[in-house]
């Protein structure tokens, strides 16, 4: 049978027998002995494992922080044979990691997926906030998919196709599997005219991005969205079921992973974003303070000596008045007053 029909969980991770897999068992080299092939499924015994993605090293930035989270090697090789040229040659961030302060620098960037064997391009088209902090916005590169009629730089991908689907034969198993945007959202009219019905693109349900916090190159909101087509074709050799099938890409199926920053460490991402900025200001404070406080010691060390203020002190004399001939006659009316002493006032100025 063309079709089959299966529960979601035997589609994609608990799997279900076939025969053409267990065919296929019999016949897997040595290269291929860790893949799971007792059953089909699309992300059948994937989780928690190392086979499915291999092994990937990355910068760790010790000795070029620029260069923190950039892909080194996957599987012990700096290039992959899915791809000849350029286009195998690994590059971009192995799993959405950045340096502090890389993207604020540039308007593009990439991320290498073992699931195509190649780069995504990413590239910068607006700003949002995510709880309150400023975050810049980063689409799936319009031509990310483009064949070489469009993008010459794109030839070694082999992407002999209209534009808008990438061929990824070579990179798992050499399955024909095609690899666009859901509901071939931004590809070439050719893979809508395929179907009569069902296939809708809708950019704002369709779209792939990253929204970044530009100074920390921290990702406070992560959507990836992408289909997986499979290639029908006639085959001459099978009578019963692939003779008179025309050329399709058949949309198999399409996911959406997302990853959101949680409200509550919003508050912490926060002051890490402004952390430098508070440092610089009680830098700036410290230093003014510690200026004006070693103004005021100079000033207290060379001012001008001052003379010390000048003391009034006053006392009291008892001064006795000699009584003249004019006192005595005016006496001689009033009583007598031999000697009169009388407390006068007397002030002098002292050092």
């Amino acid at each position: 049978e063309l079709f089959v029909n299966r529960t979601i969980g035997e589609l994609l991770f608990d799997g279900y027998e076939d025969e053409l897999i267990t065919i296929a068992d019999a016949y897997k080299g040595e290269e291929n002995s860790d893949i799971p092939m007792d059953k089909f499924g699309w992300f059948y015994k994937r989780n928690g494992t190392t086979w499915s993605d291999g092994n990937l090293n990355m910068y760790t930035g010790e000795d070029d922080i620029t260069r923190l989270g950039e892909i080194s090697s996957w599987n012990y090789r700096d290039s992959t044979d899915a791809f000849p040229g350029e286009c195998g040659k690994l590059r971009g961030s192995s799993d959405g990691l950045f340096a502090p302060g890389k993207l604020a620098a540039q308007d593009n960037f990439q991320i290498f997926s073992t699931d195509i064997c190649r780069p995504l391009d990413f590239e910068r088209v607006d700003e949002e906030r995510v709880h309150g902090i400023k975050s810049w916005k980063y689409q799936l590169a319009k031509d990310v998919f483009n064949n070489h009629t469009n993008c010459p730089d794109k030839t070694c991908y082999n992407n002999y196709l209209p534009n808008g689907v990438q061929n990824v034969t070579q990179c798992k198993l050499k399955s024909p599997a095609f690899l666009s945007r859901p509901h071939f959202h931004g590809a070439d009219k050719f893979y809508t005219d395929q179907f009569q019905y069902g296939v809708f693109p809708d950019a704002d349900k369709h779209e792939s991005h990253f929204l970044i916090e530009p100074r920390s190159s921290i990702p406070l909101e992560v959507s990836m969205k992408l289909q997986l087509n499979i290639l029908i074709e006639k085959n001459e050799g099978i009578q019963h079921i692939f003779h008179d099938v025309p050329r399709v890409f058949f949309p198999v199926l399409w996911f959406e992973s997302v990853a959101t920053l949680p409200e509550d460490m919003s508050g912490q991402l926060s002051l890490l974003v402004d952390l430098p900025i508070i440092m610089q200001a009680s830098a700036v404070v410290g230093i003014c303070m510690g200026f004006m406080g070693m103004l005021t010691a100079c000033y207290c060390m060379f001012r001008p000596i001052r003379e010390p203020d000048q003391l009034v002190s006053c006392e009291y004399a008892k001064v006795a008045i000699k009584e003249t001939k004019d006192q005595i006659r005016e006496m001689k009316q009033k009583p007598i007053i031999k000697n009169t002493v009388t407390t006068v006032l007397l002030c002098s100025e002292k050092v």
